[in-house]
């Protein structure tokens, strides 16, 4: 993503040359559209104002991350359990079946 970024932004202005790079790199990376949306307002915001105001940006944005990382945590142990229970309902149908 940083590489297309750099590559974008010798022809585009680097609001543009970011968000190109992210559209262009989502289908690679396992995001949904709330982290896309973070990474292009995070890329968006730097540059635009003094380094106290880009310093309270990002302490902000990684409030947000945290809590995308927390979701993606309980998204993850809740999708473990069904596929463990559908493995087990699967496993147990197969051996009906060949019974």
């Amino acid at each position: 993503m940083f590489k297309e970024a750099y590559l974008n932004i010798k022809t585009l202005c680097a609001k543009e040359a970011w968000d190109l790079a992210v559209e262009d790199s989502k289908d690679f990376m396992s995001l949904n559209k709330e982290d896309i949306n973070l990474i292009k307002s995070l890329g968006n915001m730097l540059g635009k104002t003094d380094v106290n105001g880009q310093i309270s940006e990002i302490t902000v944005s990684i409030g947000f991350i945290d809590s995308q990382i927390e979701k993606a945590e309980e998204e993850c142990k809740k999708n473990e359990r069904m596929y463990k229970s559908l493995g087990s309902i699967a496993g147990l149908a197969i051996v009906i079946i060949l019974l």
